[in-house]
């Protein structure tokens, strides 16, 4: 059994994420970074709402996915560091990124599955490019 750690800017638990996860995850973890949000939201630390979208969106996919024992929750307005902080609580086998494409993207998650893999690349880091309109 796998320990996977789930990095979701997307909202939508979408079926190529069951894919890719499999059937053999022990624990999972899903992080949706707090992204939706503008660029004075996040200067003003005004980013409650932003991550309260971000919490239940991590239950919502988490509910959706299959694993022995899942945790979910709202993590950082910067995917790297949402990341980094999860890892330190949840010791992971491999890390799967969910994106929405650079046309839907955020200014927050911009590059961030990228910096995710080079900065993480110490384990298996699979990337997933879905549309939050698939949802």
């Amino acid at each position: 059994m796998r320990n996977v750690l789930v990095i979701a800017s997307s909202e939508w638990p979408v079926p190529e994420l069951r894919a890719a996860l499999g059937d053999d995850v022990g624990e999972l973890r899903v992080v949706v970074p707090a992204v939706k949000q503008s660029r004075l939201q996040w200067l003003t630390n005004a980013d409650d709402d932003a991550r309260e979208r971000a919490d239940s969106a991590a239950a919502s996919i988490g509910n959706a996915l299959p694993s022995n024992e899942t945790e979910t929750s709202a993590g950082d307005s910067d995917p790297l560091l949402a990341a980094k902080d999860a890892l330190r609580e949840f010791d992971a086998d491999e890390i799967v990124v969910v994106t929405r494409p650079d046309e839907e993207a955020t200014w927050l998650e911009e590059g961030s599955a990228e910096a995710i893999a080079q900065q993480l690349g110490g384990m298996k880091v699979t990337r997933l490019v879905v549309s939050d309109s698939d949802g």
